[in-house]
């Protein structure tokens, strides 16, 4: 770790420590929501696999019924064109809240009105069509379902990519960078704290020295005779020596 990159101080430390807090409580939350995300993606496409299994028959079923109303009843898709004026289908969209974002569900919605099929096949294949009718509502109902799970299942798939490389992100660069920011901090402390102390360690040692150097001196002036008491400290002249680590 350079030490050009942070500044090793108390205050540093605390804060790169709030930021590994702030980050690792970051990728538990984005772990929670991509487990939860990819458990709802796994529902989402079994319903698809479902779904679409069971239009593949139904769409069977509807082409062999209408086969069979063209047969007894002749072409009348010109014939009901022209006489239906609006559809009696509608989508209602309702959006379902999942970890953060919206998903949509689509719903198809039966109106009554005058039904157009009524006069087709007066003269031949009247249960035909109707038949066919029934059948064709069914699958337009499950088109509809089909359409919202798709829907669902891209924006899921958008979502746990992007929400996986955030928790990559995070678990492999930015949580490693704050934690080795913080070890090269405390490294750093524990080196300035021992230097200081080895430093407090020489001082005093030096102190000591001065203190016993005095004393011998004074010890061997009162063996000279000298009397303190008239003049000058002693301890007053002595010059401590430059402290040279």
């Amino acid at each position: 770790m350079s030490s050009t990159r942070v500044v090793a101080n108390r205050s540093q430390l605390q804060m790169w420590k709030g930021k590994l807090q702030g980050a690792t409580k970051g990728h538990s939350l984005l772990k929670r929501k991509l487990e939860g995300l990819k458990k709802e993606f796994s529902a989402v496409m079994a319903k698809l696999i479902k779904t679409k299994k069971k239009i593949g028959k139904m769409m069977i079923t509807s082409v062999y019924l209408l086969t069979e109303a063209q047969w007894g009843a002749g072409d009348f898709g010109k014939t009901l064109a022209d006489t239906v004026k609006r559809s009696s289908s509608q989508v209602e969209l309702i959006l379902k809240h999942k970890g953060g974002i919206y998903l949509p569900k689509f719903k198809s919605k039966h109106q009554e009105i005058e039904d157009p099929t009524r006069q087709l096949g007066i003269t031949g294949g009247g249960t035909s069509i109707q038949k066919t009718k029934a059948e064709f509502t069914k699958l337009l109902t499950e088109l509809v379902k089909i359409a919202g799970l798709q829907v669902s299942y891209h924006t899921l798939d958008d979502v746990i990519r992007i929400t996986s490389r955030r928790v990559n992100a995070l678990e492999n660069v930015v949580i490693p960078r704050f934690q080795g920011f913080i070890d090269y901090i405390l490294r750093e402390l524990d080196e300035m704290e021992r230097e200081d102390f080895f430093m407090l360690k020489k001082v005093q040692e030096n102190k000591k020295k001065q203190m016993e150097k005095a004393r011998l001196i004074r010890e061997a002036e009162q063996e000279q005779g000298i009397d303190h008491d008239n003049g000058d400290s002693m301890l007053a002249q002595v010059k401590d020596e430059d402290i040279i680590f």
